[in-house]
């Protein structure tokens, strides 16, 4: 993803999932949180990454409610 967001992708993206009632302050500071974070995973080394070095792949939910 783009670290080049403007003001009107990140009110579209918080509209998305009920964040409605934010004035332009707090979307700059949800466009700078969204773009270290978007920093921070693209930093990840994941080429190398397998499976097994993901924890939730040790947990799962029964198909089996009764269980």
């Amino acid at each position: 993803m783009p670290n080049d967001l403007t003001l009107e992708e990140v009110r579209t993206m918080a509209a998305e999932i009920g964040m409605t009632r934010l004035d332009d302050a707090h979307l700059q500071q949800l466009m700078r949180a969204t773009k270290a974070a978007r920093a921070r995973r693209a930093a990840l080394p994941v080429a190398t990454l397998e499976p097994a070095d993901e924890p939730a792949h040790v947990f799962r939910l029964d198909a089996d409610p009764d269980r």
